[in-house]
């Protein structure tokens, strides 16, 4: 028995060889995954400080990296290399921002924070507010195509119903080391007659992001959008760091019920109402009198006071 699978062996282990070969690495010159994730952590939490001060700078965002990478004991132009990498090799930076993105949703929760608070909206018992969403809950995007925008496409099901609203929702967070921040959130509602509204925000700055669309007598067919994160401006510099990341997205459905006995006093308002005919009423259409023409209504004179001599 041993001998007729002792031919298989070597055949097997080559072939083990080549698999593990041909499994993606980054070049030694660069930094590896898990440096790239440690470094773009350390400035998330950093820059995410910043922002939180009132009148935060380009300056203060620089001075931020720059202490972030002297803490690795790298430089700008050694880190940008590194960038240029990554920026060609987008399935690797998505593993990245999946595991930072991991990492802060752990820590919050430590910290005290609640997963309702994490997700913002929570999903009701009765199904009237309910997440619809069937896309990614995390999204990066950069200012390179095709990385500079990400749409979503979805159907209304029979969950849907007339007169819901909707709410898209998430966290934006841009990591920039200097420069321009600009980002334009697009959502339409396509409803039952082909009738399309829409609804635009921008995203400029790190926080979170909400577009509503109200309420439709109509049942929505279905739902679109986009992200689109721009180019940078001329004046940028062109190889710093420049990351838009998305995260707890969420698009809530919300039914709307009409109050029942609000509606019931109104129909009973409409029958309590009798249309009246004007010439049953006396009062409503008097005759008009020419001028010297008598009242025909009898007239009240004034009563003359008596006056008694004695």
């Amino acid at each position: 028995m041993k001998r007729q699978w002792s031919h298989l062996v070597f055949p097997l282990a080559v072939m083990l060889i080549l698999l593990s070969a041909c499994k993606p690495t980054v070049p030694s010159q660069y930094l590896q995954p898990d440096e790239m994730e440690d470094l773009m952590y350390d400035f998330y939490v950093s820059q995410g400080m910043t922002n939180n001060r009132v009148g935060s700078t380009d300056y203060e965002h620089r001075y931020n990296m720059e202490s972030v990478l002297k803490k690795y004991g790298l430089t700008s132009a050694e880190f940008d290399s590194s960038l240029v990498y990554y920026y060609n090799h987008m399935e690797q930076m998505n593993v990245i921002y999946t595991n930072i993105q991991k990492r802060l949703s752990e820590e919050a929760l430590e910290l005290g924070t609640s997963e309702g608070e994490v997700e913002r909206y929570t999903q009701s018992a009765s199904g009237d507010t309910t997440d619809v969403w069937e896309g990614r809950d995390q999204i990066m995007l950069l200012p390179i195509a095709p990385y500079h925008v990400a749409q979503f496409t979805q159907k209304a099901d029979t969950s849907f119903h007339k007169g819901d609203s909707f709410l898209l929702t998430f966290g934006s967070t841009y990591m920039v080391q200097s420069g321009s921040r600009n980002a334009t959130v697009y959502m339409a509602v396509t409803y039952e007659n082909d009738s399309v509204v829409s609804a635009t925000t921008t995203i400029n700055n790190t926080g979170n992001t909400t577009l509503r669309l109200a309420a439709c007598d109509l049942k929505a067919k279905k739902i679109d959008g986009y992200v689109y994160m721009a180019r940078r401006d001329r004046s940028d510099n062109q190889s710093e760091l420049c990351l838009l990341m998305l995260n707890h997205i969420q698009l809530m459905r919300f039914h709307h019920h009409k109050d029942e006995n609000l509606e019931k006093d109104k129909e009973e308002d409409k029958m309590a109402v009798v249309p009246v005919k004007a010439d049953t009423v006396d009062s409503v259409k008097r005759p008009m009198r020419r001028l010297g023409q008598l009242n025909r209504y009898k007239e009240v004179k004034p009563i003359k006071p008596t006056i008694t001599r004695k």
